[in-house]
């Protein structure tokens, strides 16, 4: 397995964290990493890609090692310096990977890169209304009034809340590292940390009312799509994986006996789709 690198790239004086495998000069895959993890979750796919492929992961800022964004976070600050961290590194066509947060991330970068991006990998990464599970209904009446709910979005920043988010819909809980959820847990117990991912949780509502542009990019664009999913994910349910075929009809749709954090359990399976992709992507 090749080497990974880690390094900080910056964007406008923030330090924004950066994984890094495989030859350069090969197509790349860029990773973009779900709520509340980093792209530590990833090391598992970028030891089965960097072989093969050039792997780019970015923590976003204010997750895992980079630094947080001054003031009130956005997902629209939250791709504007990732895109940017892409192009600083000269990254030119690639494949983008979505995980969770990385889908309202990644779309929002692929409408500026536009045929930049060649496919997109989507793991439980969401862009329609009929994707959104129970627990992400379940914020819908904290976004009719931000005064309600409070204990339930507290809980979601908590510890106990993080490990909800790793073990959900898990085939077996002991195929998932207790570590992962502590790791996620000391950045969100950062001073000012928990109150910076309630704004992005906040935020996220404004994802929804993005959904129709990103899906006539895809019509508009064609890329080769993958929609390989946990099926027993509680945010985002199989409808969404299958909806991407109504907008590009030769996506491919795998559903995987699993959870959210898909990887965790599905490591080869997921790593195997990933590769036959790219391959015919790039030929």
């Amino acid at each position: 397995m090749p080497a990974i690198c880690h390094r900080h790239v910056e964007v406008d004086g923030l330090k924004v964290f950066v994984r890094e495998a495989g030859d350069g000069d090969r197509p790349t895959i860029v990773l973009l990493p779900g709520y509340p993890s980093s792209t530590r979750a990833y090391v598992r796919l970028i030891d089965r890609l960097a072989s093969s492929w050039h792997v780019v992961a970015i923590d976003y800022p204010g997750f895992g090692s980079s630094d947080p964004l001054p003031g009130e976070p956005t997902f629209e600050r939250l791709a504007a310096v990732t895109g940017q961290v892409i192009d600083l590194l000269g990254i030119g066509d690639y494949a983008v990977y979505m995980f969770d947060f990385g889908s309202p991330v990644g779309f929002r970068i692929a409408l500026e890169h536009d045929r930049r991006v060649h496919a997109v990998i989507t793991q439980n990464g969401n862009a329609y209304v009929e994707g959104l599970g129970p627990d992400m209904q379940g914020l819908n009446g904290w976004w009719h009034d931000r005064t309600q709910d409070q204990d339930a979005v507290d809980w979601v920043v908590s510890l106990e809340g993080t490990r909800h988010q790793w073990l959900a819909g898990a085939k077996d809980p002991a195929h998932i590292d207790p570590e992962q959820a502590l790791a996620d847990q000391q950045v969100l117990d950062l001073p000012g940390r928990a109150d910076y991912m309630k704004s992005l949780l906040w935020d996220y509502q404004t994802n929804i009312g993005r959904y129709p542009s990103w899906q006539a990019w895809l019509r508009e664009r064609q890329p080769a799509v993958l929609a390989v999913w946990g099926r027993h994910d509680t945010f985002f349910v199989p409808a969404g994986a299958e909806a991407y075929r109504r907008d590009v009809p030769s996506a491919e749709v795998v559903l995987l006996d699993t959870g959210h954090f898909a990887l965790e359990e599905a490591a080869d399976e997921i790593a195997g789709h990933v590769h036959a992709v790219l391959a015919k992507t790039f030929a």
